[in-house]
């Protein structure tokens, strides 16, 4: 399955393991922010911007489950945009959510997991703790 993982940016180190243990079940993910280079010297923060959007848009349309981190607080409301962009599909895609919901619009998630734990043993077994 192609996995989509959307959280607050600076949740990348803390959801590096995650993201190896779901590669480990044989999943994919999509997610190369979690591994974000840094801006290049000669581009503008504006154009850098423009293409991380796209390169996320994109990896997000490929997935079939968009899991979306509500652990950490996220300022720069690019992880509620990844919801609705998941959520705009058309149950075209699956959606979990980890943590507490905070939106009624996470109230339309799939499943929800109070911690990875859960989710990843429901991924493995076919179970949700």
């Amino acid at each position: 399955m192609k996995i989509y993982i959307a959280a607050s940016f600076t949740s990348r180190q803390r959801l590096r393991p995650i993201r190896d243990k779901l590669w480990e079940m044989g999943h994919e993910v999509t997610s190369t922010w979690l591994d974000e280079v840094r801006k290049p010297e000669e581009m503008t923060q504006k154009k850098f911007y423009k293409k991380l959007a796209i390169k996320d848009i994109t990896e997000l349309r490929t997935a079939n489950l968009v899991i979306v981190d509500l652990l950490d607080p996220s300022t720069s409301g690019g992880r509620d945009t990844e919801l609705g962009l998941a959520l705009g599909s058309f149950q075209s895609k699956q959606i979990y959510l980890v943590g507490e919901p905070k939106s009624v619009f996470h109230e339309l998630a799939d499943r929800q997991f109070d911690h990875w734990n859960g989710l990843l043993e429901f991924l493995e077994f076919g179970i949700k703790i």
